[in-house]
């Protein structure tokens, strides 16, 4: 198994013991150091608390197992921002209610572009409610979807 699969793999069992979502891993050097860098998420947004836990509880798991192989590393735990691209149906499903901004590769009803409430996801489609009119969206047409983020 490859160490980002490995690390993956523990991270998500980590993340749902404690009400989390895995979001991402990346692993990068920086200097002689490895920086892994782990992304979490939850329905109304993670604590500082929420990633103080997480990486406690990684930390210890990842050092128990040694795996990463007695190499120097530091671990990063955070949010991934509000203006991150989703990536996995899980990312929509925890932003049911936001607001959105969708790019398609086909116009859907015209429109390649749609800012909206969303409103509902399955495994094949979103919804979003786009000025009172409900846009169902199929996974496989969407380019981009992220936060709609105002500024009062």
């Amino acid at each position: 198994m490859d160490l980002i699969q490995n690390i993956t793999d523990l991270a998500t069992k980590i993340a749902a013991a404690n009400g989390l979502d895995l979001v991402d891993v990346e692993i990068f050097r920086a200097g002689k150091r490895r920086v892994l860098r782990i992304y979490i998420g939850k329905k109304g947004g993670i604590s500082v608390e929420d990633c103080a836990k997480m990486s406690r509880d990684l930390g210890t798991l990842l050092d128990a197992d040694n795996v990463m192989q007695d190499e120097n590393y530091t671990l990063e735990v955070s949010s991934p921002g509000l203006d991150r691209p989703f990536k996995t149906l899980k990312d929509y499903e925890r932003n049911v209610g936001n607001l959105v901004r969708v790019s398609t590769s086909e116009p859907i009803e015209g429109k390649r572009l749609v800012v909206g409430k969303l409103e509902a996801v399955n495994a094949d489609a979103i919804t979003v409610d786009a000025n009172g009119k409900a846009r169902s969206i199929p996974l496989d047409l969407i380019m981009q979807a992220k936060i709609e983020i105002k500024l009062s």
